[in-house]
């Protein structure tokens, strides 16, 4: 949490259980312009010296402040090789409305991918609903409802209750030696407010999880923008080779035709431009070398890629192979065209550089015809300013 004020903030907050019960309360202060990061089982969240055994039942975390903060949620896990994988986890506004249904634009399962789906209520009622599988449908026919295996059951939908102000979790098993991908939908009971959440996909290569992500439910557009890079021989698996890829949903019951165009970082046009069509009810997933047009994309590339469709729902998505060739993957979000540039301050709440962690800033107009411009701070947990070296 980062608190961009002259002054500083009071924090407060509380932690929920499963049956909706709060529990956990507390208070801390971050001064002007300086942040906190820890995880819910250390200070300023718990007393030091002790970890309340309630705390291990939370299913949601709940804070307000005096003033404006911005903050990321992170979600730490320590994958069967003592390694420590990090992703973001998306934070919702008390009593905050969703778009009805939420629709994830992605999910894998089977073949060493496992998929959850994290629901959020942010409301002060019970919230129900059902939660449904897309696959990915094919030029000739639409995506389908499809069975999958989760919490134990196999099942074309799965009903979700959720107390007030906690969460619901469903988790796939990954057992088919084939993989299953496509869109998921969650689809509120009549009159009620949809909940907040994510999806969490995960890789696991030879017995050890090697990568996980989250996936937002993000509205649908027309046309979006996102950051764009390669580098390596991604086909080949090269060592440090990197490809920019998305997935897209269309959830109407007709196809949807989506076209392509890649910018450089300048907003030159690269000559490049294809096309797709996505079921209807269906999804499409592929890296930039896999765009119908895109044959002659170079090997080393960064630059913006404009997606155009009607009603469809888009999440970027970034591969890469580390060291020992295990396959990487995180979600970047792409921007809506037709948003609006504001002059307000943008924030990032945390970044870390040293001991092995790296830290990229990435600045992109996700606007047509606009250019923007302006200067980038960092600062210190304490507010300082704070000296980084850039390459």
């Amino acid at each position: 949490m980062a608190n961009p004020n002259a002054q500083p903030v009071t924090l407060t907050f509380y932690a929920t259980s499963s049956d909706g019960t709060n529990f956990n309360a507390g208070f801390t202060v971050i001064p002007a312009n300086a942040q906190i990061a820890a995880f819910l089982d250390q200070t300023p969240f718990i007393a030091p010296g002790t970890i309340p055994a309630s705390l291990t039942n939370a299913r949601t975390f709940t804070f307000s402040s005096s003033l404006p903060v911005s903050i990321v949620a992170l979600r730490g896990r320590t994958n069967e090789r003592e390694e420590f994988l990090l992703t973001t986890l998306p934070v919702t506004e008390i009593n905050s409305t969703k778009q009805s249904p939420l629709i994830f634009p992605h999910f894998a399962d089977g073949e060493g991918w496992t998929t959850q789906v994290n629901l959020v209520n942010q409301f002060d009622e019970t919230l129900t609903g059902t939660i449904q599988f897309f696959s990915k449908g094919s030029a000739t026919s639409s995506g389908q409802v499809t069975a999958i295996t989760a919490n134990g059951t196999t099942a074309t939908s799965f009903d979700y209750t959720i107390a007030p102000r906690s969460s619901f979790k469903l988790a796939t098993g990954g057992l088919d030696t084939v993989v299953n991908s496509g869109s998921v939908r969650v689809l509120p009971s009549g009159g009620m407010q949809a909940p907040s959440g994510l999806v969490v996909f995960s890789y696991r290569n030879a017995g050890v999880t090697v990568a996980e992500s989250g996936v937002p439910a993000l509205p649908s557009a027309s046309t979006f923008r996102l950051y764009a890079e390669a580098s390596g021989d991604f086909n080949a698996a090269a060592v440090g080779s990197i490809q920019t890829g998305f997935a897209i949903a269309n959830p109407s019951f007709s196809p949807a035709s989506v076209s392509f165009e890649l910018t450089t970082l300048d907003g030159t046009s690269t000559g490049l431009t294809g096309s797709a069509v996505v079921p209807a009810n269906g999804q499409i997933a592929m890296f930039l070398n896999q765009i119908d047009g895109f044959q002659s994309l170079p090997q080393s590339f960064r630059g913006l890629l404009r997606v155009s469709g009607s009603g469809i729902f888009v999440v970027g998505l970034r591969g890469r192979y580390n060291q020992r060739q295990d396959f990487l993957i995180t979600t970047t979000s792409p921007v809506d065209e037709a948003s609006l540039l504001t002059g307000a301050e943008y924030v990032f709440p945390h970044l870390a550089d040293g001991g092995g962690y790296t830290t990229q800033f990435i600045l992109y107009s996700g606007i047509a015809n606009q250019t923007s411009s302006g200067s980038v701070r960092f600062f210190g947990q304490l507010g300082q300013p704070l000296n980084l070296n850039l390459q």
